[in-house]
């Protein structure tokens, strides 16, 4: 990132803040109607993990979760306002958006989460929202936590030479969780895999709730919910040579789509991590659309197998109705 563009997204963060602490709704909603005037072909999708009954806090937690209370009053904004589509459709709904239409938006999940079916699921047909759920499907008929998790669970247990056990005895003791777990993404996957498997002998087995069994997966199918794949071993798929590349695109997609009842030929990438060459692999192993985490609009010029997604704000639905003006109008 250069100079200037990190300043204009320091700045677009600070208006963001600024105008969600003061008049949070009513500003998203008159920035949204002004954009509607336009004939901009523009959509957002956001990118969501955990919804829980309580706040995450992002200074302690690698991937913090949205209070079930937010993420519905989230979903009821976006219901109102903007036009839910699936993942899938996002780019050819933005295309075929007219002047004073609905901006389309796609809700998305990443990572597999019992909440997923448990939380965030009634909420999302109380509102006639659909949703796209990117999954690994490692964890359909037994528990399994992947290393961030395991990671986290050490974190908050506060495991005696944590920075230690993950890097070594050449390690800085004073390294944060955040640092910790950049390290681990960028390590070699047998590395990665050895780093697993001391924080699991760290931090005991994986809890009995970890992850998302089948039968809950076709419960989020039967709802009319997408399935999308996130990957067997969320690996970051750019750091992968050719080979692993084209194994992780199929190890484990049959499994989930079986589970799912459907094909899976939509993709979030893990860690949102993706080139030019992991999206020509995704589009040879069939896959029609991909998703990273550059918090970028969908355009239609947007290659499909490279298309941005945005984190919501975790602290307000008028947070959020202001993020998603500022994320379009930037199209």
């Amino acid at each position: 990132m250069t100079e200037s563009s990190g300043t204009r997204a320091s700045l677009r963060k600070r208006l963001l803040r600024a105008a969600a602490r003061t008049l949070g709704e009513p500003v998203g909603l008159a920035a949204m109607l002004l954009l509607r005037l336009s004939s901009r072909k523009a959509g957002v999708a956001l990118m969501y993990h955990s919804v829980e009954h309580r706040a995450g806090d992002p200074a302690l937690e690698l991937v913090p979760p949205h209070h079930v209370d937010v993420f519905a009053a989230q979903v009821r904004h976006v219901s109102r306002r903007y036009r839910v589509v699936a993942a899938s459709e996002l780019r050819a709904a933005a295309a075929a958006r007219r002047r004073g239409e609905r901006f389309p938006v796609a809700i998305t999940f990443d990572d597999d989460l019992a909440c997923h079916a448990e939380i965030a699921l009634p909420i999302l047909v109380r509102h006639g929202a659909t949703a796209t759920f990117f999954l690994s499907g490692a964890s359909l008929e037994r528990p399994f936590a992947f290393w961030y998790e395991r990671l986290q669970r050490a974190s908050d247990e506060r495991v005696d030479g944590l920075v230690t056990l993950v890097l070594g005895g050449e390690a800085d003791g004073k390294a944060s969780l955040h640092d910790l777990a950049l390290a681990i993404e960028e390590l070699h996957p047998d590395e990665r895999d050895a780093v697993a498997a001391r924080l699991g002998e760290a931090v005991g087995p994986d809890p009995p709730d970890a992850g998302i069994r089948a039968e809950q997966v076709r419960a989020l199918a039967e709802a009319g919910m997408t399935v999308g794949f996130h990957t067997a071993r969320h690996d970051a798929l750019s750091l992968l040579d050719d080979e692993r590349l084209a194994a992780a695109l199929v190890d484990g997609r049959a499994g989930l789509a079986e589970a799912a009842g459907d094909d899976v030929d939509v993709i979030g990438y893990p860690h949102g991590r993706a080139d030019e060459r992991v999206a020509d692999a995704a589009r040879g192993a069939g896959f029609t659309a991909g998703f990273t985490t550059r918090e970028d609009p969908v355009t239609p010029a947007a290659n499909p197998l490279l298309q941005g997604r945005v984190g919501p704000s975790l602290r307000s639905s008028g947070a959020l109705a202001v993020q998603l003006p500022l994320t379009l109008r930037r199209a």
